[in-house]
């Protein structure tokens, strides 16, 4: 059961990567004048979903989790609605999230380094703990960036925060990979 619920976290972080840095690097390729087009292709996949989840809602049986996901589809279908209606919100709604996702994953990569890897008896796991802490200060650099006038230079700081998670995940595999313990002595 450890194993199964390990292996699952491991699959999840591994996905985590992938998409951290294929988004980053993508962002970091965006010329500046393709950054609205982005906006309303990222609000049309938005209102997609509203649709998706209104659909799946009325073809449920009304349990609570379907009720929640109704929910989360028509925010999404207003986030996507505010995307067109509003020029500039894409930049400044990606800022937010890009901004929030690395001091969250750095919060957690803190916890986990001072909890688990700490405690488990795993060489370096300081290197994780100054990894996660980097974290959060790329994530505030991202609130108060210099550039923030210029839309291109947004999309870099935006590209490199998300690269940098990436790495920090990728390098955080060590501390969640199980070991074994060869300094038992046989009994």
């Amino acid at each position: 059961m450890l194993f199964k619920s390990l292996d699952r976290l491991i699959r999840s972080v591994l996905m985590l990567i992938i998409v951290l840095i294929f988004t980053g690097l993508t962002l970091f390729l965006v010329p500046e004048s393709f950054i609205p087009f982005l906006g309303k292709v990222f609000a049309f996949v938005l209102l997609v979903e509203a649709v998706v989840r209104i659909l799946e809602f009325i073809g449920s049986r009304k349990a609570l989790i379907h009720y929640i996901r109704l929910i989360l589809g028509l925010l999404a279908g207003f986030v996507g609605i505010m995307l067109f209606a509003v020029d500039g919100m894409f930049l400044a709604a990606l800022n937010l999230l890009v901004g929030l996702l690395p001091i969250l994953l750095g919060a957690y990569g803190v916890y986990h380094a001072l909890l688990f890897a700490k405690r488990s008896g795993r060489k370096g796991w300081w290197v994780y703990l100054i990894l996660s802490c980097l974290l959060i200060l790329f994530g505030a650099f991202v609130f108060m960036n210099p550039w923030a006038d210029d839309p291109l230079s947004v999309m870099r700081v935006i590209a490199g925060t998300l690269t940098y998670s990436a790495v920090v995940y990728g390098i955080s595999l060590i501390w969640i990979w199980p070991f074994q313990n060869n300094n038992r002595g046989d009994s």
